[in-house]
């Protein structure tokens, strides 16, 4: 039996594909692949990653050998971006798996736009209760992905895939996406993406404000469906300089770690695009800066 685990990462079209994987369940039944996710509330297997969670509810084994015995013969496809989640125990998780072919699959983004894509997300959701604004450290996300694939990278059977368009099969996330999976595209339902949608920047970082008021939940889900009504402009990019080169920087550092994961053909100089507030040449030379400079000895180590 084979087994196909999607891990995400997080902010790489992850909820879209989960919906267009769910809609189209009966149509990878047929063509032997089997998605049924483990909560009707969910278009993805959040709920079976968090059973493998400390002082989870459910059992995260008996869950997953239920989730195996439902998929018979059929090959298995289990997508959550939770399994990213360092809370995780992938190490049970995948104990539970032995004896199966098992295939991972995760998308890498761009440095900087995965970090104002997360900024966006965690300002919109109340729970995070996010007030720092994008520039300021600690980032919403690692621009490098490194922290949350860490130790899926040390798993041989990883594939990474680049989240960019120029790459994917067919130019969409759906079809690339089948295409690894090693299902053909045709007959499938591609007319809705139902994505975690995000606000402009402006709308977002209004947003940000708010939230150091404290608002209420109630409070903060009205502003953020009124904030949904207003039309906006994107505004002037909004990564300063300094943290464009920082990203690029640590992405850089980060390639030599996934490379011998990347799928075949994968072209990875769109990791290193420079972005409106860094010309070509200024991100080259601040690039080379940064990793030198991250590579020298402190004052300590030279004594």
């Amino acid at each position: 039996m084979r087994i196909i685990l999607h891990i995400g990462v997080h902010k790489t079209g992850t909820t879209a594909l989960q919906s267009f994987l769910h809609r189209n369940a009966a149509l990878l039944a047929d063509r032997g692949i089997f998605y049924k996710p483990t909560s009707s509330a969910w278009p993805n297997h959040n709920p079976l990653a968090a059973a493998f969670m400390p002082d989870a509810e459910d059992n995260g084994p008996d869950r997953l050998a239920k989730t195996l015995d439902e998929a018979g013969e059929r090959t298995l496809l289990i997508s959550s971006e939770m399994l990213c989640e360092p809370s995780v125990d992938i190490d049970l998780f995948l104990s539970c798996l032995k004896g199966y072919d098992v295939r991972i699959i995760a998308y890498i983004r761009h440095p900087c736009d995965i970090v104002i894509s997360a900024f966006n997300e965690v300002v919109r959701h109340y729970n995070a209760r996010w007030t720092r604004p994008l520039n300021e450290r600690p980032f919403a996300y690692d621009p490098s992905q490194i922290d949350v694939l860490r130790r899926w990278l040390k798993v041989s059977n990883l594939t990474l895939a680049p989240y960019d368009s120029a790459q994917w099969v067919g130019g969409s996330i759906f079809s690339d996406f089948l295409a690894m999976i090693g299902i053909a595209g045709d007959g499938f339902d591609y007319s809705q993406t139902d994505g975690n949608e995000s606000l402009p920047y402006p709308l977002v970082e209004a947003l940000r404000l708010v939230n150091t008021a404290n608002p209420s939940a109630e409070q903060h889900c009205a502003l953020v469906e009124t904030l949904r009504t207003i039309k906006s402009e994107a505004g002037e990019y909004p990564l300063t300089q300094t943290n464009v080169k920082l990203f690029l920087a640590q992405m850089h550092q980060a390639l030599p770690i996934y490379r011998p994961h990347f799928r075949p053909g994968f072209q990875e100089d769109f990791l290193l695009q420079a972005r409106p507030f860094l010309p070509k040449s200024t991100a080259d030379n601040g690039l080379k800066g940064l990793v030198l400079a991250s590579q020298r000895p402190s004052r300590a180590e030279a004594d």
